[in-house]
């Protein structure tokens, strides 16, 4: 007995040392392979959006000043003013029969210590628009936009927010009916819709690629 478990022990011994070389070769093989995909940049991992990349996927501001040049009919995004109609439907419920005329497009908007984060002014109508990301209201701060602005040129005021919530911060009667909702994935779809429509975008629009790249940090950052 003592012999067969020497000569069991000993066959165990030599198939582990087996297995193990066996073993040893397969990992240095998988590393090889893993390391030329990555070489040759095939193995990716990571953010592909330029705003996450830089640390600004989720800054309020920095998607304010994106929807300010996303807004403007003449920026080199090609979508004209695609993405104005579709805010101006969003608030009116009325399709837009005639193309609008943008006068300008304001990032950050004071009046009575109060910021506006987004104003469009256009030659018959005004686009006021609270931009919420992470950051909460401010005390009175809906009811306070809509005083500003109530007197402008056809004034709709949007509030903004990931998930198309209602403003704490609109009490009166009037500041409520005002304030229309959106959220950011229904911008995504307002800029898709855009995109897909606009023939200068895709034939000789130079920022056709920051578009597309913004959409992306849209799908990832609101689902």
């Amino acid at each position: 007995m003592c012999a067969m478990k020497r000569e069991w022990d000993e066959i165990t011994v030599r198939r582990t040392r087996t297995l193990l070389a066996q073993w040893r070769e397969a990992m240095t093989e998988m590393r090889g392979h893993h390391d030329r995909l990555i070489s040759d940049g095939l193995w990716l991992t990571g953010p592909s959006d330029f705003l996450e990349i830089v640390g600004l996927a989720r800054h309020e501001n920095t998607h304010s000043r994106m929807l300010k040049w996303l807004l403007t009919p003449t920026a080199r995004h090609g979508l004209g003013s695609g993405l104005v109609e579709r805010l101006v439907e969003h608030c009116t419920g009325q399709a837009v029969s005639v193309p609008l005329e943008v006068e300008k497009v304001v990032f950050s908007e004071w009046r009575n210590d109060r910021e506006a984060d987004l104003v469009v002014w256009g030659r018959n109508f005004t686009i006021i628009i609270e931009n919420k990301v992470d950051a909460s209201e401010q005390p009175s701060q809906c009811d306070d936009l809509y005083e500003n602005f109530k007197n402008e040129n056809a004034p709709l005021f949007v509030f903004l927010t990931p998930d198309g919530r209602k403003p704490h911060t609109a009490t009166t009667r009037r500041s409520r009916c005002a304030f229309k909702t959106l959220s950011w994935p229904e911008v995504r779809a307002m800029l898709e819709e855009a995109l897909n429509e606009s023939r200068s975008a895709t034939e000789v629009a130079s920022g056709i690629d920051v578009v597309k790249n913004y959409l992306r940090t849209l799908k990832e950052q609101f689902r």
